[in-house]
């Protein structure tokens, strides 16, 4: 095996947006951007969502302006730590202001201004220093040491790879609701309101879109013609087989993509149980349920994997855990995660607790599918094959011949019922998912 160069020039850990070079940026954005970092931050809001309130507090806010809010909160919050490095705080990220990083941001992009130096209190100077440094692999990337070292586990040569797509922005999916429209159609009703949408390959209902619309506001979207859904969900959604007339269990439900997924699958005959201990999360589902036409949704909030109402209503012939887990897999798109303290022991006995229970809600014969949005092994390959060890009688099944078709084996670690979605193969979040099939 080749000795993995993990030698990464600055130019190359640090690609600024284009917004960010090539757009005059004032004053009142930097002092916005701050203020929601700050609240990203101290207060723990998800980054969209906090831009989300951004936007509806400030109507007048125009389209440039929030789009330039959006870029300088998120490349921020994706080069953290380089950022914090470069400023001569490596070891403690409370050292660095969100103004400091805002101004590193805006020095690396040559948009720097006497004005945005008195604000940010950074200039030229601050940063000249540490540029030619030989800086921390990690540190370049903007990881902490411990998921740097998850990550060279995980992906091995690759890993500087996949490292630095972590830091691009992540692409806008859709999956087409057959019950409203089809692809075609779809991609023809978005090319007519000028979105142009490519197919997903390998996902039938999957469509692609070149930059990141606003699609909530189309009339397509009210009608409910499509939801908006990473193509790794999409994926867990295909793995999972279910056809028309089966019982599903969705037992990590979320807000509920997956369930309407399988909801489509199963059709008017089958059922689709959503459960989850959010109950706010879970409360969306029944609007989007509405929208999409599917009636053969049940949502029920539970307060743990071994909830009455669960128990009552098994077996199932699919289950599927789309687990709580580190969120590696999605830092493109929630960049915030990197810096947030995350307690993995407890994530996996979580996840092992999960496992465990949906075993004994699973029909005979039937195929439990379990999920992540991690890219680390302990969360993935490590509960599989430790739960396999706990349920010799268990199995791994074979991927559907349709998906195995565009997972590229050898750079994906498919090993017959186990598969990695990767973000620098498949353009998307990184998921993980295995196909387990109980005993007869």
């Amino acid at each position: 095996m080749p000795t993995p160069d993990y030698s990464v020039p600055l130019s190359s850990a640090v690609l600024p947006a284009p917004e960010l070079t090539t757009a005059r940026v004032f004053p009142v954005q930097i002092q916005r951007a701050a203020a929601l970092l700050d609240s990203i931050q101290t207060e723990g809001i998800p980054s969209d969502r906090a831009l989300q309130h951004a936007f509806r507090a400030d109507r007048k806010m125009g389209k440039r302006d929030r789009a330039q809010l959006q870029v300088l909160v998120f490349f921020v919050l994706r080069h953290w730590r380089l950022l914090d490095t470069l400023l001569g705080a490596p070891a403690d990220i409370e050292r660095s202001s969100s103004l400091q990083r805002l101004g590193a941001a805006l020095s690396l992009a040559g948009q720097l201004d006497d004005t945005l130096t008195a604000l940010t209190g950074v200039n030229g100077s601050t940063l000249s220093s540490c540029r030619e440094e030989n800086l921390s692999l990690a540190a370049r990337l903007s990881l902490t040491d411990a998921d740097m070292s998850r990550l060279q586990t995980a992906f091995g040569i690759d890993a500087v790879v996949v490292g630095q797509v972590l830091l691009e922005r992540a692409p806008l999916d859709i999956r087409v609701n057959t019950r409203v429209t089809t692809p075609s159609a779809l991609q023809a009703g978005l090319h007519a309101a000028g979105i142009p949408s490519t197919p997903i390959p390998g996902l039938p209902l999957g469509l692609r879109l070149a930059d990141n619309t606003a699609l909530t506001t189309l009339d397509l979207f009210k009608t409910g013609a499509f939801e908006i859904q990473a193509a790794g969900s999409q994926w867990i959604i295909e793995a999972c087989q279910a056809d028309e007339g089966m019982s599903v269990l969705d037992l990590c439900a979320g807000a509920g993509g997956k369930a309407l997924g399988l909801a489509q699958a199963v059709g008017e005959t089958g059922r689709v149980l959503a459960c989850d201990v959010d109950f706010e999360r879970l409360s969306r589902l029944p609007e989007r349920s509405d929208r999409a036409g599917w009636k053969n949704i049940e949502c029920q909030p539970i307060d743990h994997s071994r909830d009455r109402e669960v128990l009552r209503r098994a077996p199932f012939d699919r289950v599927l855990i789309d687990a709580p887990c580190s969120g590696s897999g999605t830092f493109r798109r929630h960049p915030e995660l990197k810096q947030a303290a995350i307690d993995l022991p407890a994530l996996c006995a979580i996840q092992q607790q999960l496992l465990d229970d949906a075993a004994d809600v699973t029909c005979p014969g039937g195929l439990l599918v379990y999920a992540t949005c991690s890219l680390w092994v302990e969360e993935n390959e490590t509960q599989v094959h430790a739960f396999l060890q706990r349920h010799p009688d268990w199995g791994l099944d074979n991927l559907p011949d349709s998906m195995v078709r565009y997972v590229d084996v050898a750079r994906d670690g498919v090993s017959k019922g186990m598969a990695r979605i990767r973000p620098d193969v498949h353009g998307g979040d990184g998921f993980f998912f295995a196909v387990l099939r109980a005993p007869q």
